[in-house]
């Protein structure tokens, strides 16, 4: 870790021996042992001293924030200045002139005198507060004690759509998360919604807050409880959930049923929440939503929510009784230039006709061969897609065999061929649908022995 004194000392000799003021040798220098690898996390900028937008804006909030009372025209400024911290925060240069400046504990100090801001005031407040968290930056103790409390009582639309936004950023961190578990984040998000019923942008706001507490992804921990959170929210959230999409006003909004269909695909993890779903009339909704709205994106959330729905075996047939077949063929018609739109359709196949050949049947009768190979071809040059296209072709044909001929007569082999040699990474699946298929193929045998007698 880098020395202060060597620091400033370094500092000093770039301003005598370039002419340069303190802020230009400041940048100079960091850039300098930035490129060395050097760890600059111990040091400490003299604000005063600078002259660049973001230091002396922080230093005058440190001197602001001593003052006993604010008038009008100090909160103004304080706001100014709070402005720039949230402009600069968005350059790399910005961030590292933050951390070492002590941005974090400056603005965290205007925390405790949050009440003497108005709420335009307090949503600039948090903005700046939001611009300077990631890279690894926890928050905890009392600045996350009063924030959580701005979250459960504020009335004012904007700032709760700021709170929103500042709690989905530290979500980033799974410390954070666990933490915002143990607080009872579920708990809040739930009485926001049902308080909130008619007001679409908190509605997407919560969702995707939710959603953020589930990122499977870990980078500062050994492990994640993703999966138990996921657990969690479910039994929370998914009644308030579902009475917003029995809500007529809020189906026929797009935007915001799309987010609640993604949103639900994320915490339906148990067999118990298919049923509940379904039992509460969730898929007559979903049918509803997708025959009103033809869009992208809310036809692939809601193909990710029927993939999470399937994986319940009643689900999954009353998924086909329901009338979602011939949906799920027109959006794929109206989009196979979407290489998500027909990823997602391809992972909603395979988990349908698994095990169902009921479902295999309905899909093949009503032409699902013809747009898979379609898309197998129109997507030839992604490797995940033809993954999962490969497993749909085996789930459809794996338990009625003589399905297999809607594919064969579409010259599907050729295609299979083809991606196995294009994409070595699709090679199993592929072989696996040439199998089920009923033709010849070969398979590499992933371990073979030695021949000789293992060591006693």
């Amino acid at each position: 870790m880098m020395d202060q004194r060597v620091f400033d000392e370094a500092v000093s000799e770039t301003m005598d021996l370039l002419d340069m003021n303190y802020s230009d040798a400041l940048k100079d220098t960091i850039s300098q042992f930035q490129q060395m690898g050097t760890d600059l996390s111990g040091i400490k900028i003299k604000l005063e001293s600078a002259s660049d937008p973001l230091p002396s804006a922080l230093y005058q909030l440190k001197t602001y924030f001593v003052i006993p009372v604010w008038d009008d025209t100090q909160k103004e400024q304080i706001v100014q200045y709070l402005k720039i911290v949230e402009s600069e925060c968005k350059t790399k240069e910005g961030r590292t002139l933050c951390k070492l400046s002590d941005a974090y504990n400056i603005i965290c100090g205007y925390l405790e005198r949050l009440t003497e801001f108005d709420a335009d005031q307090k949503v600039q407040f948090i903005k700046s507060f939001d611009s300077l968290l990631g890279g690894g930056q926890v928050v905890y103790g009392k600045a996350l004690d009063i924030m959580v409390e701005l979250l459960k009582s504020t009335e004012d639309e904007k700032v709760l759509l700021a709170s929103l936004s500042w709690f989905k950023t530290i979500s980033e961190l799974e410390d954070e998360r666990e933490e915002l578990k143990i607080i009872g984040i579920t708990e809040i998000m739930k009485k926001i919604l049902e308080s909130n019923s008619s007001n679409e942008v908190v509605i997407i706001g919560v969702c995707q807050l939710v959603r953020a507490q589930l990122r499977e992804d870990n980078c500062s921990g050994d492990f994640s409880n993703a999966g138990e959170r996921s657990k969690l929210m479910g039994c929370e959230l998914l009644e308030p959930l579902l009475t917003l999409l029995n809500d007529s006003q809020i189906i026929e909004l797009e935007e915001v049923t799309s987010e609640i269909f993604f949103t639900l695909a994320t915490i339906i993890v148990r067999f118990e929440f298919c049923r509940k779903f379904n039992e509460s009339g969730g898929l007559s909704r979903v049918k509803i939503a997708m025959e009103r709205h033809c869009t992208l994106r809310l036809n692939c959330q809601a193909f990710r929510l029927l993939k999470s729905l399937a994986g319940d075996d009643i689900v999954k047939d009353d998924i086909r009784k329901v009338g979602f077949c011939p949906l799920i063929l027109s959006a794929m018609q109206r989009h196979i230039n979407s290489k998500m739109l027909c990823m997602d359709s391809m992972k909603l196949i395979t988990a349908l006709t698994l095990r169902s050949p009921q479902n295999s049947a309905e899909l093949i009768q009503l032409g699902i061969a013809e747009l898979i190979v379609q898309a197998m071809q129109v997507h030839s040059n992604d490797p995940k897609h033809q993954k999962h296209a490969c497993a749909a072709v085996r789930n459809i044909v794996s338990r009625t065999r003589e399905l297999a001929s809607e594919f064969l007569a579409l010259n599907i082999e050729s295609i299979i061929e083809k991606i196995i040699k294009q994409h070595k990474d699709c090679e199993f699946e592929a072989k696996s649908a040439l199998r089920d298929l009923g033709l010849d193929v070969s398979f590499k045998e992933q371990w073979t022995g030695t021949g000789k007698n293992l060591a006693s």
